[in-house]
């Protein structure tokens, strides 16, 4: 039986004005704010967003146009990841890989075991980035991730690109 996920962790999407977005989802939709990634610090990064939270699972970023984790090009870095539970993670890859789809694997922090820090990135028919995440927004912290790093068959280490 196909392994399943549990649900949408996290919606990316570009704002080209992130003080208007960030108003039209706070005030008009009446989402709280989470996470600002902001400051000297992020906009060297090129990573300044606003994350609001939708219930209690899925949390909505905000994010200027940039050049995004798992090869998301500028002006593309639109993404949404899939919750998937730890011990299921394994056994989804493989899954997805089965039919033929290219899988970046990606973990965030130094160990690529460590509960809710292994993802995998693919695209669909077309083009979307979709991530399948181990990571429960529900229950962890929302402070954001710490620096991804590629594993699996990538062919370098990301550290810089969050």
């Amino acid at each position: 039986m196909p392994v399943a996920t549990r649900g949408v962790s996290e919606l990316v999407i570009e704002a080209k004005d992130l003080a208007a977005s960030e108003r039209f989802y706070t005030e008009a939709l009446g989402l709280p704010v989470v996470l600002r990634w902001e400051g000297e610090e992020w906009a060297r990064r090129g990573r300044e967003a606003v994350w609001v939270q939708s219930g209690e699972q899925t949390r909505i970023g905000l994010w200027k146009p940039a050049v995004g984790i798992s090869g998301a090009r500028p002006g593309a870095h639109v993404h949404f990841a899939l919750t998937v539970a730890e011990e299921d993670y394994d056994a989804m890859v493989a899954q997805i890989r089965a039919h033929d789809v290219q899988v970046e694997e990606v973990y965030f922090g130094d160990d690529p075991k460590a509960p809710g820090m292994r993802s995998a990135y693919m695209e669909d028919p077309d083009g979307h980035r979709v991530e399948i995440w181990t990571r429960n927004i529900a229950t962890q912290t929302q402070a954001g991730p710490p620096h991804p790093v590629s594993a699996g068959n990538a062919t370098s280490n990301r550290r810089d690109c969050l």
